[in-house]
């Protein structure tokens, strides 16, 4: 049977799951370079008899209309973990699967570069990479140890856990604040569930994991780096929107955070002249800190099998949004 699957008009590293997909039987469907926004002429050629939608959709987004308008539509495959282009909302309230790029790969690199920059900011690396640029020896910031240290983890996804399971050698007092895990499920990591005050008040280094949402917008705001730990550092490795970057800037700027490490920004790809990109006490990367030769080799073929499982019926590899399963399984059988 073959199955229509619209596709992104770029899939950027994981170009090659286009061709995929036709070898697997689909008819491939890719969505014009030059569209900006879905129009009624586009909604028309392509949703009516959409199986599938599987890209990134930068900037064209999978919108409520796309999916209302997609009677056919059995799943939208993200190839990477992020699902902010979805309407993850609506596609469940239709009863329609979103399977995304959660793989191994993806988390355990994140949770690696969380880290390199948790270790990077304690040691104070730039500062003393810099004043040796200068041709100063032995350089004054002498920065901490991680060991002993403090570490608050906002949110305790598949990244938190695999950060607690990596930091627990290093003999770190984690703290977790994330209202949807049970305080059991913490402390089998080594950790403590506590308030978000809590953590803010009493963390060394602060590290933002969570997906941006109405919820999570400007989750760490002026208020919230007010109740930081003098000194503290900040990590933002989960959506950029999530951390009011303005108020980071004067808390960087003013002393009150000795530094940040920033993967994800408030505007991506990140204006050539943004305070914070060559800020001296930033380590800034372009979304990218935890990526792999191992990730993007491994993704194309994580998103067809998530793409095929689902148009046949079978649960996708990486669910985002598992409550909707048994209404999918439902609608998938009145489709057949």
């Amino acid at each position: 049977m073959s199955y229509n699957v619209v596709v992104s008009a770029r899939l950027g590293p994981y170009e090659s799951l286009a061709g995929l997909l036709a070898s697997a039987g689909c008819a491939v469907r890719r969505l014009p370079v030059e569209a900006h926004q879905w129009t009624p002429d586009l909604i028309a050629r392509f949703c009516p008899d959409a199986d599938a939608y599987v890209g990134m959709f930068n900037g064209i987004r999978i919108p409520a209309e796309v999916l209302e308008a997609s009677p056919r539509l059995k799943v939208v495959t993200s190839p990477i973990i992020g699902t902010e282009h979805i309407d993850v909302a609506k596609a469940t309230e239709l009863g329609v699967v979103v399977a995304h790029g959660a793989a191994a790969e993806n988390f355990i690199g994140m949770a690696e570069a969380a880290v390199m920059l948790i270790a990077a900011l304690r040691k104070q690396l730039l500062p003393k990479m810099r004043t040796l640029a200068e041709g100063t020896w032995r350089p004054t910031p002498l920065g901490g140890m991680v060991s002993g240290s403090t570490v608050g983890l906002i949110g305790f996804g598949n990244i938190g856990r695999t950060v607690a399971r990596m930091l627990a050698p290093w003999n770190c007092r984690m703290l977790v604040a994330d209202p949807y895990v049970k305080a059991d499920v913490v402390q089998g990591h080594g950790a403590a569930l506590v308030s978000m005050d809590t953590l803010l008040a009493e963390s060394d280094t602060v590290v933002v994991m969570v997906t941006l949402s109405k919820e999570t917008y400007h989750l760490v705001d002026a208020a919230a780096i007010a109740k930081m730990k003098a000194g503290a550092s900040l990590i933002n490795i989960g959506r950029g929107g999530c951390v009011d970057e303005a108020a980071l800037l004067a808390a960087l700027e003013s002393g009150r955070l000795s530094g940040a490490g920033i993967d994800t920004w408030e505007t991506e790809p990140l204006p050539a002249g943004d305070p914070l990109l060559r800020h001296p006490r930033v380590i800034g990367t372009g979304h990218a800190v935890g990526h792999s030769e191992e990730l993007y080799a491994k993704m194309p073929g994580v998103a067809l099998e998530n793409t095929m499982r689902a148009l046949r019926g079978e649960t996708p590899l990486h669910v985002r949004n598992p409550e909707v399963l048994e209404r999918w399984r439902t609608r998938m059988a009145a489709l057949a």
